[in-house]
């Protein structure tokens, strides 16, 4: 038979022209086949209304496809076009995930926050109604762990004393909504902390032992010592105490030398001369303290 288009040529292939109810299989020969296909192309570059955004948000582009099937018939768009769709979609939930975050965040510092009573916690943890984290400040989870008691809507808030940033990574947790609630979070913290200390003896002794000799060696070195500086350097030395791994010293020592240092700040009131006097005092007194004390047997075969 021939070409039903041009009448002329006999018919090679089949086409299909027009779309829906209006659609109708053609017999016709390659010439009109690809002048077919050259006239669908031209009409498929035309602009359509993207369906399905966010109320509020609309968007037009540009549509590109190719009907280059055999048969004549139309192909999906370009890969690239569905990911450039696929991308503005991410933006907008991203864009309305932070609006919503924000609202909340905000909300969130218009409430006024609880401090939570550490009282009530093992000893083990705590260092003056604080949440004791050298565990996890020493493998490095600290951060993880302070965004995500930030998402909560609560925070943990450490001691900023002479200089010193959360000297001794003793930290006050604070809160929004009830006690409960609050205390739910906490006990979370506190099994972090716990599997941290469990890490540092068992797969990072060199991490931990490099942080207990630093502070052992500056203890019985140190010719001045701020109030700031003290408290951070026991922090170490506490948790291998409550191991057992010193001579010369018991956890009780330290937790006393721990309660003994004066946090407030008055000292920044003296001058220079004034507060290296006292710094010097305070370094002899330590120097003293320290002077004894070693790693015993268990220490050494853990650290050395």
């Amino acid at each position: 038979m021939k070409c039903e288009l041009c009448h002329k040529t006999d018919a090679q292939t089949a086409i299909t022209r027009g779309e829906g109810d209006d659609a109708e299989e053609l017999y016709v020969c390659n010439a009109c086949a690809k002048a077919e296909r050259q006239s669908r192309q031209k009409k498929s570059l035309r602009t359509r209304k993207v369906t399905g955004l966010p109320p509020g948000m609309s968007m037009s582009i540009t549509e590109i496809s190719s009907n280059s099937g055999q048969d004549g018939e139309g192909v999906e768009p370009p890969p690239f076009l569905g990911a450039i769709m696929s991308a503005f979609h991410d933006m907008v939930s991203d864009i309305e995930k932070a609006k919503k975050e924000l609202d909340a965040s905000v909300k969130s510092k218009d409430r006024k926050m609880s401090e939570f009573s550490c009282s009530g916690i093992d000893s083990a943890y705590r260092v003056r109604d604080r949440l004791h984290l050298e565990g996890l400040h020493l493998i490095g989870e600290l951060e993880p762990v302070r965004r995500a008691v930030h998402a909560l809507g609560c925070e943990i808030v450490g001691i900023e004393a002479d200089g010193v940033n959360e000297a001794g990574h003793a930290y006050a947790f604070r809160y929004v909504g009830s006690p409960d609630r609050a205390g739910r979070i906490v006990d979370a913290i506190l099994t972090s902390e716990r599997n941290a200390r469990v890490r540092l003896f068992e797969e990072l002794p060199r991490v931990f032992g490099d942080s207990l000799c630093r502070a052992l060696a500056i203890m019985k070195n140190c010719r001045l010592l701020s109030p700031g500086e003290l408290f951070d350097l026991l922090s170490p030395l506490r948790l291998a105490a409550m191991e057992r791994m010193f001579d010369g010293i018991k956890t009780a020592d330290i937790e006393r030398l721990i309660a003994n240092v004066d946090l407030s700040g008055e000292e920044d009131r003296l001058d220079q001369a004034e507060r290296d006097r006292v710094d010097a005092v305070r370094a002899d007194e330590m120097n003293r303290r320290f002077e004894d004390v070693v790693l015993n047997e268990l220490g050494e075969e853990k650290f050395l």
